[in-house]
């Protein structure tokens, strides 16, 4: 990782922010240390899988982010945005907001990698309930 990428990585995990960076074609995504520790995983406990992070996506949710995506790799948005529910180690589900967006392309104008953050909103979420 470039020394750049790193420090970006290192202040948004300060910030509290998880960091991932999907590539498309592979479907490899590097999840940051913060991401993991967020849903109460050790780094070791997570590989580098799109179903990293789609299996622990609450199936209430999944359709929605993956609407969000469509529109995003169609072009209707320059963001991906969703706040949807993650599955934690212990069993509960923890709110997430996610956003992102594309930063490399192919000739075709497809897009080849996407980054973006998670952000621990649970707390937020849970106080508008009650």
């Amino acid at each position: 990782m470039k020394e750049l990428e790193q420090k970006y990585i290192n202040n948004l995990n300060i910030a509290g922010h998880g960091v991932w960076d999907w590539n498309t074609l592979t479907n490899e995504v590097f999840f940051s240390d913060q991401w993991k520790i967020m849903l109460g995983y050790t780094p070791e406990e997570i590989s580098n899988t799109i179903e990293e992070w789609s299996s622990r996506v609450h199936p209430d949710d999944f359709n929605q982010c993956l609407n969000e995506l469509a529109s995003l790799f169609s072009g209707q948005n320059n963001q991906y945005r969703n706040e949807h529910r993650m599955l934690c180690k212990d069993g509960t589900y923890k709110w997430i907001l996610d956003q992102g967006g594309i930063i490399e392309i192919n000739a075709k104008g497809a897009p080849l990698r996407v980054i973006g953050t998670h952000t621990d909103i649970d707390e937020i979420k849970n106080a508008l309930k009650d």
